[in-house]
């Protein structure tokens, strides 16, 4: 008996298992044939932090304040940056992540100061050493010297149009007092005028 009982339930769990199959197969697959195609990550996907590049400059905005270095629970941020001649703005020019030790917390991303931090897409990273130190610098390399330039051309207009509104300013005020000078100097001193009075 022990032998039939097997053959049926064989059949039984073969049955069950075509069954599923049948349903399923008309169904979008969940799978993807990686590599040849790509996934759909989703907003909330979280991988090795990136430097953002803004329109507007064409570049990243850190100013090495070391706010995400500070903050940083696993100690896994490096940044070098300064003063840059004819630029107001601080400005980085390394910033390195070892992502072996990044626990994705997103705390360095909460305390940027010019939001230049966001989460990257790369999910296809593999290596045989524990060697995972991201350059953050190097995509925007390309557009440094350039965006160098930019800053210094502004930062020197914004200093030209100050120091013309300051002057301007300064022309006004002399301006006012020379007038206010004159005004005085016109009107007579009742100091000087003869008594007054009946008598």
């Amino acid at each position: 008996m022990s032998y039939f009982g097997s053959i049926v339930t064989g059949f039984r769990s073969l049955l069950t298992g075509l069954g599923i199959t049948g349903r399923e197969i008309g169904t979008k697959s969940v799978t993807l044939q990686y590599p040849h195609e790509e996934p759909e990550l989703s907003e909330s996907f979280r991988s090795v932090i990136q430097l953002v590049r803004f329109e507007e400059t064409g570049s990243h905005d850190c100013i090495a304040c070391m706010q995400c270095v500070k903050i940083c629970p696993s100690d896994c941020i490096r940044i070098e940056g300064g003063k840059l001649d004819g630029i107001k703005k601080m400005r980085a020019w390394e910033f390195e992540i070892d992502f072996a030790l990044c626990s994705l917390c997103g705390l360095c991303l909460d305390t940027c100061p010019t939001e230049t931090l966001e989460w990257s897409n790369h999910y296809d990273d593999a290596g045989q050493e524990r060697q995972w130190v991201y350059d953050l610098i190097a995509p925007h390399t390309t557009f440094e010297e350039q965006f160098r330039a930019n800053a210094r051309e502004k930062d020197a207009r914004e200093a030209a149009e100050k120091a013309a509104k300051k002057e301007a300013a300064a022309k006004a005020k002399a301006e006012k007092a020379a007038r206010e000078a004159a005004e005085a100097a016109d009107k007579p001193d009742e100091s000087e005028a003869g008594p007054g009075g009946d008598g």
